[in-house]
């Protein structure tokens, strides 16, 4: 353990805009917390300690320490994403610090300069914590920047957890029983020196700091079996654990950290990403999400609710709770945050279709880079639309899936001012989900929905529903030969990226003459950066070729030509989530 004095509180100590904590790390502590509280100290010692120590060791060890808190990195930007989600799972964060032994050690890993990485560490008590064990959990804060190095470190570490660690106190701690405890360690009980230090900060007279490590993992955690021993005040038998700890170090003929190994198991995570899609998808096939939605069930249980095979259902779900989507609690499984999404009206259809036509597409994603063919229409023998046209239980998995997606346009309203539009003409505008959104927070204004007559024919039932249809007229109609005339804004919501740029140009004509000289037209796309940011845009630009005739996902600048080549000048920019933006244009003779 290390820590030193700083004034700030955890709520005060982040700035807002913090990158918030990761259902998978608020996981991880849960685990360690969950591990640690139960267990006594011989309990403790018993998970951590080599197998073959003597019984008498461990007896005499745990004899004169007590279980003082167990250790665990996670990653966000900045310590004030802490304290929601660590309240959520009933711990009490304390003040964020400084980091200097796991700050060097983590730097030195993975090869990143210390200046460009930030380790904090923050102390938080378990809440009505009746065991009289463990107190506290020991978070390591670890701010990561973009680049192969930093993805190396997160991904690294949630795998391997080599900064987890349980933490035993002396309770008198005297020179000589300090010895005799280290010698136990290192002798009979077979543990290896691992580094330590001083901390003056930390006590009256400051502590020692003893780590200890051996082979093996904690079962069936997976953590690495380390230990720190804690001692108040400066003791001599540092120096002696130090140089024990260096000359037992292996001689550095191959690179450490391993880093062909650990490239493998990189390339190995992004290989199996396809398992990855086949689980989530079964689970929303059987509706795992929505069986656990009320309360928690164990394996056998949802096996028999999906008339499954009790073994491999109990495998499935090991691999769920692994991805961050389940935990477990001694035998019944429940939802975490991020499993909470695969309920149906979250992202169930999303999962469906991703593993299921959408899955077959992408298997001939080699065949249409070779040949410049449509890969869906080489998997599935027609066009996507086609497709949906002649499936129409698949269809209906599509519709789902495209409402899913469409959780941010309650967004668009608050970056776009549409209280003085008198008419809004949504085009392509499906079954009104956008539109619906903007009415609501637009009282006064109208709406003309606009797309295939069976697909609004639809949308009328939902635009009742919401007391809309009195303000909302519905035409049918083909966007791509006409759009109604009269709006004050025009909105093209996620429909220039499904086509080529001919068609683009063709769809934008339409609406062009359609528009009167005081229009707006409010294109919303996921536009790919150029700048190097991280963006779900370079991924869905896949997608739209493998998924699309012509499809595809564009820059900023490519949007500003195209609207240019068809008459509009692009005037703004307005970020929404998930990496959307709603760029609004204007004609290029009108205001």
């Amino acid at each position: 353990m290390e820590t030193f004095e700083d004034e700030h509180s955890i709520g005060e100590a982040g700035v807002a805009g913090d990158t918030p904590l990761e259902d998978i790390d608020v996981e991880r502590i849960r685990r360690v917390m969950d591990f640690t509280r139960s267990l006594s100290t011989g309990e403790l010692l018993a998970e951590i300690l080599p197998s073959g120590t003597p019984a008498h060791v461990a007896a005499e060890i745990a004899r004169h320490c007590r279980v003082a808190h167990g250790s665990v990195m996670v990653f966000t930007s900045g310590p004030s994403a802490l304290a929601a989600p660590l309240t959520g799972i009933g711990l009490n964060p304390g003040a964020p610090r400084p980091s200097t032994v796991v700050h060097e050690r983590v730097a030195r890993r993975y090869g990143i300069p210390e200046a460009d990485l930030q380790v904090q560490i923050v102390h938080a008590a378990i809440s009505g914590n009746e065991s009289g064990h463990v107190g506290e959990i020991e978070i390591f804060l670890c701010s990561v920047g973009s680049g192969e190095r930093f993805q190396r470190l997160l991904d690294d570490e949630r795998r391997a957890n080599h900064e987890t660690h349980f933490a035993i106190d002396v309770a008198a701690p005297e020179p000589h029983l300090t010895e005799r405890l280290w010698e136990l360690l290192t002798g009979p009980a077979g543990m290896t020196p691992d580094g330590g230090g001083f901390n003056p900060y930390e006590g009256p007279a400051g502590r020692t700091v003893l780590y200890f490590r051996t082979e093996g993992l904690v079962a069936p955690q997976g953590w690495p079996r380390r230990l720190e021993l804690l001692v108040d005040g400066d003791h001599e038998l540092l120096a002696t654990h130090l140089r024990s700890a260096e000359s037992s170090r292996p001689a550095r003929t191959a690179p450490e950290p391993p880093a062909d190994e650990e490239a493998t198991r990189r390339m190995l995570d992004l290989l199996t990403g396809a398992w990855t899609t086949q689980a989530l998808c079964a689970a929303a096939e059987l509706g795992i999400a929505d069986h656990l939605k009320s309360h928690p069930a164990t394996s056998a249980e949802l096996a028999t609710l999906t008339n499954a095979d009790p073994d491999l259902m109990h495998r499935i779900l090991r691999y769920l709770e692994s991805l961050g989507v389940l935990r477990r609690d001694g035998r019944r499984w429940s939802l975490t945050g991020l499993g909470m999404t695969l309920r149906t009206g979250a992202l169930r259809d999303v999962a469906r279709l991703y593993g299921g036509i959408f899955y077959r597409s992408f298997g001939s994603l080699s065949h249409s880079v070779r040949t410049g063919e449509n890969a869906f229409e080489h998997a599935l023998g027609m066009p996507p639309f086609d497709y949906l046209n002649e499936h129409p239980d698949q269809a209906s998995v599509f519709h789902g899936a495209m409402a899913a997606g469409s959780s941010w346009f309650s967004g668009v309203p608050e970056v776009i001012d549409f209280t003085d539009a008198g008419t809004v003409v949504d085009v392509a505008g499906g079954h009104g989900d956008l539109l619906r959104h903007i009415l609501m927070a637009a009282p006064a204004a109208r709406g003309v929905l606009f797309d295939q007559p069976a697909v609004v024919d639809a949308a009328r039932e939902e635009l009742e529903k919401d007391d809309l249809l009195d303000r909302c007229e519905v035409i049918g109609g083909d966007f791509t030969e006409w759009v109604p005339e009269g709006g004050d804004v025009y909105l093209l919501s996620r429909i220039l990226h499904d086509w080529d740029d001919e068609q683009c140009l063709k769809i934008l004509a339409n609406c062009r003459q359609a528009m009167s000289e005081t229009a707006r037209l409010v294109i919303i796309e996921r536009p790919i950066p150029t700048d190097g940011t991280p963006s779900l845009a370079i991924a869905w630009d896949v997608h739209m070729a493998v998924n699309n005739i012509g499809g595809r996902e564009r820059t900023h600048e490519e949007y500003r030509r195209l609207l240019r080549v068809a008459g509009f000048r692009l005037v703004d920019t307005r970020p929404l989530a998930l990496d959307m933006a709603a760029l609004t244009a204007v004609p290029a003779d009108g205001s």
